[in-house]
């Protein structure tokens, strides 16, 4: 009663927002590129644009859901098209928004979402990593090197930005501050690495591969104290609160992940059947909050964990079908 499906269909990416005092995501669909909106307490749907941008395969919000990044492939090629759009909420009795748009030039690897109107992305054309506003205005550089594979996870007034990841090679993870463009590392050589940060980067979610087994850290970087998590997922599954310091909240796999993890799992050759824990890195108590395997014989492998302003809603996708998700949380 507390895990629901939201898009039947499969989505590109999704934000979770609160409007008119409600909790509501806004996800694009992946076929059409049409956005709607779900508020999570009544699963109301409302369609909310018409354009229809077809086979639209990644797509970034803005936190407050009215601008998005959708990256999509040109006809017939590899080339990735990247298309800024501004959502201008409906006047009178509609429904659908006014969209402008504009086409954010370069080769793009990675993005991230900052606060406010800030987006990050590392370009392979120019080698660097950069500052923007969402329509790409503003650019800046803060970033060149020659090392081209980075990936980008927005924390506070910085960036962490760590190799990209494989079993088979030592990755390394920095921050980099988005003010002197200054890198610092702070985990690495480690294979299969993978870092989430919290949103005031103080403290690191991290996972490896050892022996051909996954491990799961939290770091606090300003005590300096490690505690390992148990059990053992990848850190891209899970996200920290806002509201709790310390509490982290992933999807983690009913059996241990096999060699060649997390290789095949970005490359889509294998997938998971997720149980949602709860961990508490400070006390290091830990529970499970559902197993979607047990109580509707779904297979669900969590992608893209998000929470809602409040911590009452995780929205995720399934990374099985795309589809989208929403557990309904108790208040801590």
């Amino acid at each position: 009663t507390k895990l629901f499906r939201i898009s039947d269909m499969p989505v590109a990416g999704a934000v979770v927002f609160t409007k008119n005092d409600r909790a509501v995501t806004r996800y694009v669909d992946r076929a059409t590129g049409h956005i709607y909106d779900v508020d999570l307490a009544t699963l109301q749907k409302t369609k909310i644009t018409n354009n229809t941008l077809p086979k639209i395969y990644e797509a970034y919000f803005r936190s407050d859901g009215n601008a998005v990044l959708l990256r999509s492939l040109k006809d017939g090629s590899d080339t990735v098209v990247n298309l800024s759009l501004t959502l201008t909420a409906p006047r009178a009795t509609s429904t659908l928004y006014t969209v402008s748009s504009v086409a954010i030039r370069g080769d793009i690897s990675s993005v991230a979402v900052g606060s406010g109107n800030t987006l990050f992305y590392a370009l392979r054309d120019t080698s660097s990593i950069i500052s923007a506003t969402f329509n790409g205005a503003g650019a800046k550089t803060l970033l060149t090197s020659p090392f081209t594979d980075w990936r980008l996870v927005a924390t506070g007034n910085s960036l962490v930005v760590y190799t990209k990841t494989s079993a088979n090679a030592a990755g390394y993870a920095y921050t980099l501050s988005t003010s002197g463009g200054t890198l610092t590392k702070i985990l690495g050589p480690l294979n299969g690495l993978v870092a989430i940060p919290n949103s005031s980067g103080n403290r690191v979610l991290y996972s490896y591969t050892d022996g051909g087994k996954t491990r799961l850290f939290a770091s606090n970087l300003q005590n300096k104290t490690l505690s390992e998590i148990s059990p053992a997922t990848l850190a891209e599954k899970c996200i920290w609160s806002t509201r709790s310091a310390g509490l982290v909240f992933c999807g983690v796999p009913i059996d241990d992940f096999g060699a060649g993890e997390p290789d095949n799992w970005y490359r889509g050759a294998t997938h998971f059947s997720d149980r949602v824990w709860q961990f508490d890195t400070n006390t290091e108590i830990a529970q499970v909050l559902v197993e979607p395997k047990q109580i509707l014989d779904i297979d669900i492998d969590i992608f893209e964990p998000k929470l809602s302003p409040n911590e009452d809603y995780l929205v995720f996708t399934n990374r099985n079908d795309l589809t989208l998700w929403t557990l309904k949380l108790e208040q801590f």
